[in-house]
């Protein structure tokens, strides 16, 4: 059943990674719109989980870390749309499942958790995938630039880190206030973006006409429901699968849904060099699981 449940929470945030890459090139016109469109799927997203559990008891730990967990989750999200923005959706997402190392180098300090033969060959091999990415296509437009690497590394380090306080906090209360942390953490992302959206739009002056859109309401809601049940997914999954083969499977799995779906939603053409580089980085992530 838990692997089951993998396979639903891969489809499921390929949506998210689909609807987060439309948004981005037809509706973030400027800031102050991109966190109007946060504050409108967080809003879905926490509507979405009391529809799933509701809210009951709260400790201060999950008060604490669901308020830290929301506020990263607004600038892990930015970068990742912005170096979404500059290069090509198939190696932005792969960049941004790396993160997972985070955790599971974290889990080998602070988990007691190990690590195999298998999966540290992995991890030599995300070094070769990073090289061959340096061409993703034909032309300049889609080569790897300091600015898009720049974005990509922090979205890396951010997504890694927003695993580590989700599975911290299974940790420390297993399958307890999996809801509750999920409300706080994006009940707070609606927060701080709407008060981020204010002051754009009042004081930078950044207009929202484009955001009377019907197709742009669809985003919307497929983004706020995929982000809820994918990371409550992924939350209930964190005491009954290990770390190094939750993360790696999801995000293996996202990466390569993405791409299939990206090559015909956005006509994303890779070189053979960069495809090479993509199924390197794929067999990095089935290593690490083993």
């Amino acid at each position: 059943m838990p692997y089951l449940l993998i396979l639903v929470s891969i489809v499921i945030f390929t949506f998210q990674t689909i609807s987060f890459k439309e948004f981005n090139k037809k509706y973030m016109k400027n800031l102050g719109s991109y966190f109007l469109f946060n504050f409108c799927y967080f809003t879905i997203s926490v509507l979405m989980l009391f529809m799933l559990g509701g809210f009951n008891s709260l400790q201060p730990y999950t008060l604490w870390l669901g308020i830290s967990f929301g506020i990263l989750f607004v600038g892990t999200i930015l970068v990742y749309m912005k170096a979404m923005e500059i290069g090509p959706l198939s190696y932005t997402t792969l960049f941004f499942a790396f993160g997972l190392l985070v955790p599971i180098v974290f889990g080998l300090f602070f988990w007691d958790e190990s690590i195999s033969l298998w999966q540290f060959i992995g991890l030599l091999l995300l070094l070769v995938t990073f090289y061959l990415g340096n061409d993703s296509s034909g032309n300049e437009e889609q080569k790897w630039s300091g600015k898009w690497l720049t974005f990509c590394v922090l979205a890396f380090i951010s997504n890694g880190t927003l695993m580590v306080m989700s599975k911290g906090h299974q940790i420390l209360l297993p399958e307890k206030e999996l809801n509750e942390f999920l409300i706080i953490g994006f009940g707070t992302s609606a927060i701080f973006s709407l008060i981020l959206f204010i002051w754009k739009y009042f004081w930078g002056k950044e207009g929202i006409k484009h955001f009377k859109s019907l197709p742009l309401g669809g985003v919307i809601v497929i983004a706020g429901v995929s982000t809820a049940i994918g990371n409550w997914l992924v939350l209930y999954l964190a005491t009954k699968i290990p770390s190094v083969v939750q993360f790696p499977s999801v995000n293996g799995g996202i990466v390569l849904l993405s791409t299939l779906v990206s090559s015909v939603l956005y006509k994303e053409k890779l070189s053979k060099k960069a495809i090479t580089g993509l199924f390197i980085g794929l067999l990095a992530l089935v290593l690490l699981s083993l």
